[in-house]
């Protein structure tokens, strides 16, 4: 049904969207008719219904129905994962750092590599192992506080950091930003290629900074 109406969507996305408030207003107004209620109501789920066949987000339902962010084939986003003084590597636990989540790190990871300089790259550094650390003690004397189980849950899918994977590493002293980039089928149901690149370490411990500069130059190019 996309390709047909795909032609017109200049004109559809506009007047569906100024459609929906002109309505929603004029149901506000003659909200004691218990036929505008009503009808607000259907008109609400056709559009959320027809946003679902047709596959393509409208708004103003964007975010409310499961096509609110179809993905591209191709992904690339950014990890920052923890090394310890052996050279020992673990991803993120984004708690360690809130209110920071996986699409938050992505963007902090990207500026670090691309735009951040050297001595911008060694606050974050030293702000991330200084959190990481203080995390890392949180977790290993038996976790968080029983009282933030009454937190919302989390709405992404992360690894959470357990005292015995821990116990697998000596002490934090750098982080490391690599570029990932997974390529998906047509289906969006297998991966095709899942790549990562070495961008570059910042040595909190030690002050320094080693880029990965074939890596930089070629996505700067």
């Amino acid at each position: 049904m996309l390709q047909y109406i795909e032609p017109f969507t200049d004109i559809i996305f506009p007047v569906v969207y100024i459609l929906f408030f002109v309505g929603t207003i004029a149901a506000l107004a003659l909200a004691n008719r218990r036929f505008v209620r009503k009808a607000w109501l259907a008109c609400f789920f056709a559009l959320l219904l027809a946003v679902t066949v047709v596959g393509m987000t409208v708004m103003p339902v964007v975010e409310m129905h499961k096509f609110s962010q179809p993905n591209s084939e191709e992904m690339t986003y950014y990890e920052i994962r923890i090394v310890d003084s052996a050279g020992n590597e673990l991803e993120l636990d984004d708690r360690a750092t809130p209110p920071m989540t996986g699409s938050r790190t992505s963007s902090v990871g990207q500026n670090m590599a691309y735009q951040y300089d050297d001595e911008e790259r060694m606050e974050m550094g030293r702000f991330y192992i200084e959190n990481v650390n203080r995390y890392r003690e949180t977790v290993e004397s038996g976790g968080p506080p029983i009282y933030t189980a009454l937190e919302p849950p989390r709405y992404v899918d992360d690894q959470q950091w357990t005292a015995e994977q821990l116990e697998n590493y000596e002490e934090f002293e750098s982080i490391s930003i690599y570029e990932r980039t997974i390529v998906v089928n047509e289906d969006s149901d297998a991966v095709e290629r899942n790549e990562e690149t070495h961008l570059v370490t910042i040595d909190v411990a030690n002050e320094t900074v080693t880029e990965n500069e074939t890596a930089l130059e070629d996505e700067s190019a």
